[in-house]
């Protein structure tokens, strides 16, 4: 088994982990960071179990982003296999929490949520990736990009709107904030690549 050749951190990843230290007063973070951890290793286990080798993995303020090396190749089934193995694993890892009783709630919860907002069909998130994975086997890449985009321009302005009309009946504003944020990584995306 290969280990990734270089790990960097932005800093927003690191920002964003020091406000986090910061506010995490219910120890939920530690918790959160497994949760996290088990979902990047369920890519990179499906990733190295099928010959592949990950190059880099860089920690961004909106996750982890690994980049395969191109030198060896995965098949298309093979690379949605990878990029679905990570909200798997988080599912799995939320199911084996819950069988620890109360104790494993957290994590559980944690784990879930991950793993289920990482299948939303939304570039740059799992689903989004393999959204475009699975249109461009039937269309031209551009036009699959095209689709994923509008996927994800719709479903960011969704969230926004949901959040924000709950916000406006006195609810949380983390809706609002994720459809927010997600319209942002549609405004900074460069060229999707498969």
């Amino acid at each position: 088994m290969e280990v990734v050749r270089g790990v960097t951190c932005t800093p927003g990843f690191l920002l964003l982990g020091a406000a986090l230290v910061l506010l995490d007063g219910e120890g939920v973070l530690p918790w959160a960071l497994m949760a996290a951890a088990v979902h990047e290793l369920g890519h990179y286990a499906a990733v190295q179990l099928q010959g592949g080798a990950v190059k880099e993995l860089r920690l961004t303020i909106s996750g982890g982003e690994m980049t395969l090396d191109r030198r060896r190749p995965l098949t298309y089934a093979g690379e949605l296999a990878a990029i679905l193995a990570g909200p798997g694993v988080s599912l799995v890892l939320a199911w084996a929490a819950l069988r620890l009783g109360e104790e494993g709630w957290l994590l559980a919860g944690l784990s879930l949520c991950l793993g289920g907002f990482n299948l939303l069909p939304v570039w740059p998130l799992d689903g989004g990736r393999a959204l475009l994975l699975i249109l461009s086997g039937f269309l031209p890449h551009d036009a699959a990009a095209a689709g994923v985009r509008a996927c994800s321009m719709a479903l960011g302005v969704g969230l926004l709107a949901g959040g924000i009309s709950l916000l406006a009946r006195g609810g949380g504003v983390t809706l609002a904030l994720m459809g927010g944020w997600l319209l942002l990584c549609q405004l900074r995306t460069g060229k999707m690549e498969k």
